[in-house]
């Protein structure tokens, strides 16, 4: 993948961070004057900052998520779940990291499954994705816009379409514009993906 291409992906999931990072440097003067007094004041603009890091962090996680499964390092992409997380992306469905690991390797390793995503890149609904950090601070939910490329495996078990699927050809390419919903949890100080779920547009 070129430079181009990588510096595209990263931008793909971060432009959002920075925008709100600006929103929060205008958004600290509202806390400090509806806050009653200088510790509440103290107390509100720390948790405000700690949420810029977990917005940025999860951003991050996302982008990791995103760049593993165009990259076929499925085995990665499932670490990247909570024990009980559930996903559903295109066809693909499993509940707990277990499943999650057994489906990458069984529907999207031997191409079993009838679509599979296999590329993204950056949307131009990007200026709406939005990630909002629960008031406990260890439950966050977000929006992501992005378009995917859908392929559809070989059909048939002939020799020819084995080999062809053990080097990544595809019978059908094609890009879709589409949104992922997920919810993520903080476990021991490290945000995880707790669900999933990919919904074309």
């Amino acid at each position: 993948m070129t430079d181009k291409a990588n510096r595209s992906r990263r931008s793909f999931f971060l432009r959002g961070g920075a925008a709100l990072g600006a929103g929060v440097a205008a958004g600290a003067t509202t806390l400090i004057s509806g806050a009653s007094t200088a510790p509440d004041q103290l107390h509100q603009l720390r948790r405000e900052l700690d949420h810029v890091g977990d917005r940025e962090a999860i951003r991050q996680l996302q982008l990791a998520f995103t760049t593993l499964v165009e990259s076929q390092a499925y085995e990665a992409a499932a670490e990247l779940f909570t024990e009980n997380a559930d996903l559903q992306l295109s066809g693909l469905n499993a509940k707990g990291q277990q499943a999650i690991r057994r489906q990458f390797a069984n529907q999207y390793r031997q191409q079993q499954a009838a679509a599979m995503h296999t590329a993204y890149r950056q949307s131009a609904l990007q200026q709406k994705d939005v990630v909002t950090i629960g008031d406990s601070g260890v439950l966050a939910t977000a929006l992501f816009h992005v378009d995917a490329q859908i392929s559809k495996p070989l059909q048939g078990d002939s020799t020819a379409a084995q080999m062809a699927r053990l080097q990544g050809q595809v019978s059908d390419r094609r890009w879709e514009a589409g949104r992922i919903n997920a919810q993520y949890q903080k476990i021991r100080g490290q945000w995880k993906i707790a669900s999933l779920r990919y919904l074309s547009s």
